[in-house]
């Protein structure tokens, strides 16, 4: 309950006719240390309250008045001020009063002769409902702000996120492309030099025959490595669309598209791959940031073996279905996760890569795709010489 102090330097407009009783309640109200814009009929009130530049925070009546009634006054400021707390002061009980009150929404009455103590009990009453009201429109006005904020952090994050994600691709793009964009060479160089040398006699069917069917042999080579190229592009494209079409699929296409995309890397840093794939359940889910997760982890994973230099690196995928979804679990030997990070390793921008060269942000976004855009579960535990990553995810309506 709010007490007293709720009143301190509140103004109120009061409306009383006759004399004696307005100056009793004023000198009253002044006691509260409330402010007081009197006036004597409600005509002169309803023209106080439109033309006031001094907030009014309550409404103090009588009924019966001069040229305009209480109620014709409150009437009156109803249609511009639904909320301001009103009391009635009267020494009339009518039941048409009180109606006609109900319907103008009128906080309270006080009946004449006014019990001092009893009109402060009614004044707080009567304020409180307001104050608790600006201060909870306030609080809403913060948290909005706040909520606003964070969005904006998020929006940030996720174009970071993006960004990294983008530039890893960038990586992958370049050991996928090295070894066909090099036999390309090799083939057109071949091509080349055959002939310039002279090597084909081209005075003879024989040598004739020769010199096409190497060239068509090169030119079947140089052929089958641009459509290597040309698959390369389209699984890297289809991985950077942002639509948010659920896909019905089973999670062993995700982690396929993932490790093809992430084969000449993984082969380039001596990773064995182990897979346990038992999950046939299909599922609702946005197909390429899952994708996108599971790149995210094997990443991580890779970037433990070669900053700590592990010998025989390994990762072992397991699926397997649940009640009522499915379970993978990402496992790798690279060393376990400090105790005390387990708790802030998927806060944004948090990294425990040598000399800070992570962002610190693909852990966060893989949480939130995970337990925000899929409503599953993604956690982290430390397992023999190593960590493994659990995701859960239910399909998707």
């Amino acid at each position: 309950m709010i007490d007293r102090k709720i009143l301190k330097d509140i103004t109120v407009l009061y409306a009383e006719d006759e004399s004696i009783i307005q100056e009793g309640i004023i000198e009253t109200l002044n006691l509260f240390d409330i402010n007081v814009i009197c006036v004597k009929d409600g005509q002169e009130g309803l023209s106080i309250f439109k033309s006031s530049n001094k907030k009014i925070d309550l409404i103090l009546t009588d009924i019966k008045m001069p040229k305009l009634s209480g109620i014709g006054m409150i009437a009156e400021i109803r249609k511009i001020d639904k909320d301001i707390p009103i009391i009635i002061t009267t020494a009339h009980q009518e039941t048409s009063f009180l109606m006609e009150s109900i319907e103008l929404n009128v906080s309270a009455y006080v009946l004449k002769p006014i019990d001092i103590y009893k009109l402060e009990e009614t004044l707080i009453k009567a304020i409180e409902a307001k104050v608790l009201k600006e201060e909870l429109i306030e609080k809403n006005e913060k948290l909005k702000i706040e909520i606003e904020r964070n969005e904006e952090k998020q929006r940030i994050i996720e174009v970071q996120s993006r960004f990294a994600a983008m530039g890893e691709m960038i990586g992958m793009i370049a050991h996928q492309w090295r070894q066909p964009l090099a036999s390309i060479g090799t083939a057109s160089f071949n091509l080349k030099y055959k002939l310039l040398s002279g090597k084909f006699d081209l005075e003879t069917k024989e040598g004739r025959d020769e010199q096409s069917d190497f060239f068509t042999k090169k030119l079947d080579e140089i052929e089958f490595y641009v459509q290597n190229l040309t698959t390369t592009i389209d699984d890297f494209r289809n991985f950077f669309k942002t639509d948010k079409i659920l896909t019905n699929t089973i999670i062993e296409k995700p982690i396929k598209n993932c490790l093809k995309i992430m084969q000449k890397e993984l082969e380039t840093n001596n990773v064995d791959i182990q897979l346990n794939l038992n999950s046939n359940k299909q599922i609702n889910m946005h197909e390429n940031e899952i994708l996108h997760v599971i790149i995210n982890l094997l990443k991580n994973a890779q970037d433990k073996f070669l900053e700590k230099e592990i010998v025989n690196a390994r990762i072992e995928i397991e699926t397997f279905d649940l009640e009522d979804g499915l379970q993978i679990n990402i496992y790798d030997n690279g060393g376990v996760i400090q105790a005390e990070n387990l708790d802030v390793i998927f806060e944004p921008y948090f990294s425990t890569k040598k000399e800070k060269n992570g962002t610190g942000i693909g852990l966060y976004m893989s949480k939130i795709i995970v337990e925000k855009n899929h409503k599953g579960k993604l956690s982290v535990s430390n397992i023999k010489e190593g960590v493994c990553f659990s995701i859960v995810l239910y399909s998707m309506i």
